[in-house]
């Protein structure tokens, strides 16, 4: 019986080969390069000086008297309810109230 495994150290060698592979894995993912980002080219600038500008306008400000909106959206559900009425049941007689006692013998 000495050189035959047990269901027990079966189970020890695969719960350790599991958590082997588990830490090989790990290690593989945090060895690893994290994702790319492209080098985008820099689009090359330039100074501009501007002039100040006047601008005219022939057509009078327009002025604002009505705005059309468009009714609310109602929605009516009905839910129906029923209530069962409750009854209370009181005790015809008492009775005295057992004393506790430990389940364990001595």
């Amino acid at each position: 019986m000495s050189g035959r495994p047990t269901w027990g150290s079966a189970a020890v060698t695969g719960l350790a080969g599991f958590a082997t592979g588990l830490l090989v894995a790990a290690l593989l993912v945090a060895g690893r390069d994290g994702p790319r980002t492209p080098e985008l080219p820099t689009p090359p600038t330039r100074t501009v000086s501007a002039a100040p500008v006047t601008v005219t306008s022939s057509v009078p400000p327009s002025t604002v008297t009505a705005v059309e909106t468009s009714p609310p959206t109602t929605t009516t559900s009905f839910i129906e309810v029923t209530v069962q009425p409750t009854t209370s049941v009181t005790p015809s007689s008492t009775t005295p109230a057992l004393p506790l006692t430990s389940g364990w013998r001595d």
